[in-house]
């Protein structure tokens, strides 16, 4: 197709109708001010000649250190395929599942869904091309892919402004960035963007160029290139569009997400570009009032519902949801669905797997619909790598329980009063008086409340060690504790308890007094900062900050990665001291072999510290509880609320009933993720201490000898049954290579 391109000057030329007004103000300027006005004006002058000299030699620098660094940059014919005209999604994989790092698998996928159409330069009218010469780089056909001119004048109005006003990229430079490259500012990415374009500029012709650029914008409503673009704003083909409409399409890459959904500034901006072709002579006077004079198309289109966002199996939904709003908060939208991210994180698979079979698999203690909802989340505490999540049973829900529910933790708060305790150098063997007890509490605002405390079932022990009432779960003895009955107990109880929660990790505003039933677990938690908490005290009192991601590695072309995150390992923060840590530790051995956590055993002996918890009106059942590896913390109850655990209450106040209790579960989950691993001791003389009678610890933790699978097998219905019987999925099998669609790998659009 032949092209014709009008100069700016000439005897046609529409710039003999411009009026001078810059020079018209210049010369008013100059007559009011007299001498002292030309004084200035002289110095104005010289200062912008010094100016742009400045500039000149700045730009020749530049150029200079451009040119002898052409040759590090790949060739054009070696660029392939522009990299943002195809949509690349971002795949997240799991952690090995042995020792090779190929054993990763993918467990999400999120995408982005385009209207992306793309037309030939055969097909594209010259006034398409000349609206976005106009608009965009008038200089277009002059330069060679970077324009040190318009540099320069870029950089002159920017230092007179004040301000960015002015761009200096190239149709060609727009054209690199949009293929090739991302959107990030800087100076790497604006010099290898520079080094591009003027080697694209020596084997693709302007017009290919033009036609390049025009396939690769962006033109809001979702409409990506130039064809989809005329069929979204005006339902014609790129070849059919009228001056006006090309102008229209031109002005809205200037502000696509903005102007695709306001047609009067779109008409605003489509008027300026057809100026703007005026005023370069690609119009004349006849034709630019004909377009300006034609209307805009009745109504503004809204952008279409593409399909995108996140898929892959349902059993890692909760986990890959969590992993993509990290990755969006640290790099944007754009980058996560369509910057062809690949995403490495700490999740283990087959704990995944085995945590879910357990809970709500066929056999799980919560299969039945009418069941609690449950949820899981297991930590290594020496790393703070989150290893399995379940957040909901509902896989279509995306409220995520593990880590949003706010929930009242009951007694798995009282350890932090025993650290307290053990920081004010209270010993674990000080006697309280186990029996129902009225305080009187000051409040805040001074008054004074009466605060009846009594222990589940209304059991009353008499005298017991501050040890042994963690074991019970005494409540009195522990509100005796808070509240420096006998002067044997804390001081500024309430404080000292909060304070030790947020070492711990724990975000909640607990007040600046606070008041002392945060004991007993009154302040609502959820279960990713409980199960954290714990994984403190599981590390010798060190502090590690949760991961999920590992490393983030980033596709920039063929054979070309860039790594946008690895992740260090922290040396953490000292949240508590490591040999009260150790301290606690050993008691909560007890609570597993001597209390009522004693369902929590696991049958090959690895010792097990934890800690039991059901809240007030029994809405919560709780058990969190960790190895020498890994931290695992249980919540259970009634995800919408409403109703209560109390009818399955077992004599000891924990949930059991038809569904089993956290413990249980806790037992089954750990014997089926980890069960074939050795045996592993805690160390720093970290033991089981004797029970209340002095009596030894048994070999096994196990009190009753019973296996996990002979517990489960007896519970009501078969529950929990399945993850012991050798029914459990294979955790490969579902994880589909990253060219399978959702459907193929068993999982779900959400």
């Amino acid at each position: 197709m032949a092209r014709t391109y009008p100069r700016k000057s000439g005897p046609g030329s529409a710039r003999t109708n411009i009026p001078r007004r810059s020079q018209q103000r210049r010369k008013l300027d100059a007559s009011r001010n007299g001498g002292k006005g030309r004084f200035a004006a002289f110095w104005s002058k010289l200062l912008r000649v010094l100016l742009i000299l400045g500039l000149v030699g700045l730009v020749a620098g530049v150029f200079f250190a451009i040119g002898g660094y052409v040759g590090l940059v790949r060739s054009v014919n070696q660029l392939g395929t522009p990299a943002n005209i195809e949509t690349h999604p971002t795949y997240i994989y799991s952690a090995p599942l042995g020792e090779a790092d190929g054993s990763r698998r993918v467990i999400g996928t999120i995408f982005q869904g385009e209207n992306r159409k793309t037309t030939t330069l055969d097909r594209m009218p010259a006034h398409l091309l000349n609206a976005v010469v106009a608009k965009e780089d008038e200089r277009f056909r002059e330069h060679a892919g970077v324009d040190a001119w318009g540099i320069m004048r870029a950089l002159y109005v920017d230092i007179r402004a004040g301000e960015v006003v002015e761009g200096a990229s190239t149709i060609t430079q727009q054209y690199v960035r949009n293929a090739y490259l991302s959107q990030e500012t800087t100076i790497e990415r604006k010099v290898k963007e520079a080094l591009i374009a003027i080697q694209i500029e020596t084997v693709k012709s302007k017009d290919e160029i033009l036609a390049d650029y025009l396939n690769t914008a962006y033109f809001g409503s979702n409409a990506y290139g130039v064809e989809a673009a005329a069929e979204t704003y005006f339902n014609k083909s790129a070849s059919d569009l009228t001056v006006a409409e090309s102008a229209t399409l031109v002005g809205l890459v200037w502000s696509p997400s903005t102007l695709g959904e306001d047609k009067a500034a779109a008409k605003d901006q489509r008027d300026l570009v057809l100026r703007q072709m005026f005023d370069t002579g690609y119009l004349t006077q006849q034709d630019y009032e004909a377009a300006l004079e034609e209307p805009m198309p009745g109504e503004w289109p809204q952008a279409p519902m593409i399909e995108s966002g996140l898929t892959g199996p349902q059993i890692t939904r909760n986990f890959t949801e969590m992993v993509q709003d990290e990755l969006i908060n640290r790099y944007g939208a754009n980058t996560v669905l369509q910057g062809g991210l690949t995403v490495y994180t700490t999740l283990d698979l087959e704990a995944q797997q085995a945590a879910q079979d357990v809970i709500y698999g066929p056999s799980g203690y919560l299969a039945s619909p009418d069941a609690p909802d449950a949820a899981l989340i297991s930590i290594e505490q020496s790393t703070g790598e989150i290893k399995a999540m379940v957040g909901n049973r509902d896989q279509s829900s995306q409220f995520n329980l593990a880590t949003q529910a706010q929930r009242q933790p009951g007694s798995s708060f009282k350890p932090f009063a025993l650290i307290a305790a053990l920081e004010q150098g209270i010993d674990p063997s000080t006697q309280f008086v186990s029996e129902n007890k009225t305080y009187n509490v000051t409040l805040e605002n001074g008054g004074v409340e009466e605060w009846e405390v009594e222990n589940f079932g209304e059991a009353q022990r008499g005298p017991i060690s501050l040890e042994e009432a963690l074991w019970e779960s005494d409540n009195t003895v522990f509100t005796d504790l808070m509240m420096n009955v006998g002067g044997q107990g804390l001081k500024n109880g309430p404080q000292a308890v909060a304070d030790v929660a947020k070492r711990l990790g724990l975000s909640a505003d607990f007040g600046p007094h606070g008041h002392p039933s945060i004991v007993l677990g009154t302040k609502e938690q959820s279960p990713l900062e409980m199960t954290r908490a714990y994984a403190t005290i599981a590390n010798d009192g060190k502090r590690m900050e949760l991961t999920a991601i590992n490393r983030v590695v980033q596709n920039e072309g063929q054979d070309s990665e860039r790594v946008l995150l690895q992740h260090e390992q922290e040396k953490g923060v000292q949240a508590i001291d490591a040999g009260i840590a150790r301290e606690l530790t050993s008691i909560m051995l007890g609570d597993v072999v001597w209390g009522i956590a004693d369902d929590a055993a696991l049958d090959n002996g690895q010792p097990v510290a934890g800690k039991t918890g059901t809240s007030e009106n029994f809405f919560d059942s709780w058990f969190v509880g960790y190895t020498p590896e890994l931290t695992t913390g249980i919540w259970m109850g009634y995800g919408e609320g409403g109703a209560t655990l109390e009818d399955y209450l077992d004599p000891k106040g924990i949930y059991y009933g038809a569904y089993g209790s956290p413990e249980e579960i806790f037992a089954n989950y750990m014997t089926e993720a980890f069960g074939d691993e050795p045996v592993k001791e805690f160390k720093n003389g970290i033991e089981v201490p004797p029970g209340p009678d002095g009596q030894a610890p048994p070999s096994s933790q196990s009190p009753s000898g019973q296996s996990g699978e002979q517990q489960a097998s007896g519970q009501q219905g078969g529950a929990g049954t399945g993850a012991l019987q050798g029914q459990t999925t294979d955790p490969t099998a579902a994880y589909a290579d990253p060219s399978l669609n959702a459907s193929q790998a068993g999982g779900v659009t959400y």
